[in-house]
């Protein structure tokens, strides 16, 4: 014990020194430890996490009805063709919108034996209401042709074309007053000033208000007159 304590005292200094240098690595290496554990415990905590809510995430995704449902298929125009003349099978078939003249000669059987077929245009598109006529050799050619919309009667035309025929008393001038019944130069130029003073005719039986255009003139030239631009 003596020598201990003789050595000791002789070497204080250093053990002193010793003491601190271990305490001092050992507290650095608890904290380096202490710190390496953490950071490890927290990154596997972190990733544990990240890994429910994307398992979550995905889940919902999955279950998630669609955003756009399926669109129903869309209507398709009915089309109806008249096929005439030189076919197998004349007669009025249904075709698709993407048909062509000679798709419908193949519903209608082909061509006939006596079918001149350079004269159609066989590559035509059909439309609905569309009339095909096939000729025959020797026979003057019908191109195939669609029914045109708003077509007007027989009647409508001959209406229409006896309504332009007709004077108009807003901008006829002296001469074509004049090719009326009972309207001469002088009562051509007082419907002219009527017109020039009181604007427009809105009827014709305003052409009364003129003076000299009684009822009994009026009978005489009534249905071939009509009031236009106004």
């Amino acid at each position: 014990m003596d020598a201990i304590r003789e050595w000791f005292a002789c070497h204080k200094q250093e053990v002193i020194r010793f003491a601190v240098l271990f305490l001092f690595l050992a507290a650095g290496l608890f904290g380096v430890g202490r710190l390496i554990y953490g950071n490890t415990s927290e990154t596997g905590t972190g990733e544990l996490q990240l890994d429910d809510a994307y398992l979550a995430a995905s889940s919902a995704e999955s279950n998630k009805p669609p955003e756009h449902p399926e669109e129903s298929e869309p209507i398709q125009e009915i089309i109806i063709v008249d096929i005439k003349g030189a076919v197998e099978n004349p007669g009025v078939y249904q075709a698709e919108a993407d048909m062509r003249v000679i798709d419908i000669i193949d519903l209608a059987g082909g061509l006939s034996e006596t079918a001149d077929a350079d004269t159609v245009n066989l590559s035509q598109r059909v439309t609905d209401q569309m009339v095909i006529y096939i000729p025959a050799v020797g026979e003057e050619a019908n191109r195939p042709i669609a029914a045109p919309e708003n077509t007007l009667t027989g009647q409508e035309t001959e209406n229409e074309e006896a309504e332009t025929d007709k004077v108009d008393i807003n901008t006829a001038d002296a001469v074509l007053l004049q090719t009326l019944n009972g309207i001469g130069e002088k009562k051509a130029a007082l419907i002219i000033a009527y017109r020039e003073e009181n604007g427009s005719f809105q009827t014709i039986e305003e052409i009364m208000e003129v003076s000299g255009i009684g009822e009994k003139t009026f009978e005489g030239f009534k249905d071939l007159i009509v009031v236009g631009a106004k």
